[in-house]
């Protein structure tokens, strides 16, 4: 049995350091020192028509630390790892190699200028509309998840979204925390 001690020591290292991510720091900063951007209700349309992609939380029943908690383990979700590479045919022996083949010069034809164009305007149109792609898993990833605990969304203008959520991890998560746990505002929530 002692003999196992030193590998259910290293078994509980992981569990203890995921679950010390999820715990908020040993102490808050006081939520009256935390800087938020102006969230204050729009009356221009168009921020009330993009609310469902520019909004924050809010929960006036959870404490300053709840909601850090909350956001933590939300945005913990955001992660993305990609796919996984799954390791592709690997023959046994020369047998299985397939042959290939000695080829000429290349030659530029009509069918490769066509190809090129293609991929260059394919490129473009991802670069387009995949950040908007992005964006739009990451929303429903932390709408689904915060809203299962209690939180409404309130619209906010672009510039006020980007401050809360570009830059540094600990600092957004502060504003948001505190903007989560604040008086309900004098707004309608986002409701699609």
């Amino acid at each position: 049995m002692i003999r196992y001690a030193p590998m259910l020591l290293l078994l509980a290292q992981p569990v203890s350091a995921a679950a010390q991510a999820v715990d908020p720091p040993r102490a808050l900063p006081d939520p009256a020192t935390v800087k938020v951007p102006d969230v204050s209700p729009s009356q221009d349309p168009k921020v009330r028509s993009e609310g469902y992609k520019f909004y924050y939380f809010n929960n006036p029943a959870v404490s300053f630390a709840d909601a850090y908690r909350d956001l933590v383990e939300c945005r913990g979700h955001l992660v993305v790892a990609g796919p996984a590479k799954v390791p592709g045919f690997i023959p046994w022996d020369e047998a299985h190699r397939r042959r290939t083949r000695q080829g000429g010069p290349m030659v530029v034809g009509p069918d490769m200028v066509t190809a090129v164009a293609g991929a260059v305007v394919f490129s473009a149109m991802a670069a387009i509309i995949l950040p908007k792609m992005e964006r739009g898993a990451r929303s429903n990833k932390m709408r689904r998840c915060m809203g299962t605990r209690g939180y409404e969304r309130y619209a906010i203008t672009e510039d006020a979204w980007d401050i809360l959520n570009k830059g540094d991890e600990k600092q957004l998560l502060l504003m948001q925390a505190k903007l989560a746990a604040a008086p309900r505002p004098q707004d309608e929530a986002v409701t699609e």
